[in-house]
């Protein structure tokens, strides 16, 4: 439950980053459950039981803010018992392209190897499965950067996930298969905790941007309030009926075109753009001012002939007098426009040929552009 100001603001924060694909991922706002009216747990996020006793508001035990959620991974006196969190995505993923998550994880045991990340196409709060039958997408130790079991204190873990398209929602848990059993090691502690904070997810395009209606996602995430007996009615009732995927309008992955200005389009060996390069930049021009487009990439390219400091000016200049014309012809944002150059370092064909050296010298025009 929330306030328009609220929502208002984490719209704004959202608008900012135009690539956040969870919710509240420090665990700083409170959800006001519609039972007893109480802050008891996070917003966005629902744990797999509805004891909230494990989300603590204490900037000493947090990673970063005022809060920090706690995950049950077993009991030294109970057979498999463990909690989950889950959260539904602002938007969906595309097949195939590249995420990156991070969080900071910590634990006074030995149990970060078997600690992981699952995506489900349904909502995990009516998985049908035994929590110790699941293998997750990516277990933390399998992570880019893993977290190190012997040591506690905060660690940031960071995931490259690849997508396969049917990504609804994030579960974040212990997914190992033993039970943990035997003393926690702790005077008085029956509990096997894994505390998960500041938990973020973007695509590693940073062209991708969230789809058209994030905002009344991130409004209905947010208004999922049952977290105590209703929850629990709910978890019980959906589990004995068949699983329902759950579609989410995905993520905006803008269409590139490419216009290629070759090296004849120059003086030899020179910047300056020859004028048979006019009529070829002037319709670009014309085309763009008929496109909403998103950005647009000036990047200049040489062949191996010569130093690289020599070829690195050379591919500079021409960029930028590729930028200087377009900028006269076009009113274009400065933020739009982007200006790049690689020298020989990035050849299309062979430089051991003259074809292949001509094909190389040349400049390139991406324009990023959302259907």
């Amino acid at each position: 439950m929330k306030t328009l100001s609220f929502f208002f603001l984490v719209s704004m924060q959202l608008h900012a980053f135009s690539q956040e694909l969870l919710g509240n991922g420090g665990f700083e706002d409170e959800n006001t459950c519609t039972e007893f009216r109480v802050n008891c747990a996070p917003e966005a996020w629902i744990c797999t039981s509805p004891s909230f006793i494990f989300y603590f508001k204490d900037s000493k035990l947090a990673h970063s803010g005022q809060h920090v959620m706690g995950l049950l991974a077993g009991h030294a006196k109970s057979v498999y018992k463990r909690t989950f969190i889950r959260s539904k995505l602002i938007c969906g993923l595309h097949k195939g392209s590249h995420y990156r998550l991070s969080f900071f994880v910590r634990s006074e045991h030995h149990i970060l190897d078997s600690a992981g990340i699952y995506f489900t196409s349904y909502d995990f709060l009516f998985e049908k499965r035994e929590y110790q039958r699941i293998k997750p997408s990516v277990y933390l130790v399998n992570a880019q950067q893993p977290p190190v079991n012997t040591v506690d204190s905060w660690q940031q873990v960071l995931i490259d996930y690849t997508a396969t398209g049917e990504e609804s929602f994030l579960t974040i848990g212990y997914f190992g298969k033993a039970n943990l059993k035997g003393s926690t090691g702790i005077s008085m502690e029956n509990n096997f905790l894994l505390f998960v904070d500041d938990i973020s997810m973007t695509p590693s395009d940073p062209n991708e941007q969230l789809c058209n209606g994030w905002r009344k996602n991130l409004d209905s995430i947010y208004d999922q309030n049952e977290r105590h007996d209703y929850q629990v009615f709910l978890m019980k009732k959906f589990k004995n009926e068949p699983v329902v995927d759950v579609k989410i309008s995905p993520t905006r992955i803008p269409r590139i075109d490419t216009l290629i200005i070759p090296d004849i389009l120059f003086a030899t060996d020179s910047a300056a753009l020859n004028k048979n390069s006019y009529p070829l930049l002037d319709s670009l021009c014309t085309a763009l001012r008929k496109k909403n487009f998103a950005s647009l990439l000036v990047a200049g390219h040489t062949d191996c002939i010569g130093t690289l400091q020599h070829n690195m000016q050379l591919s500079s200049d021409r960029s930028n007098n590729v930028t200087a014309y377009i900028k006269q012809k076009l009113l274009i944002e400065d933020r739009k426009l982007l200006v790049r150059y690689y020298a020989y370092s990035r050849p299309i064909a062979p430089n051991n040929t003259v074809a292949g050296r001509q094909k190389n010298r040349r400049v390139e025009i991406l324009v990023y552009r959302h259907e």
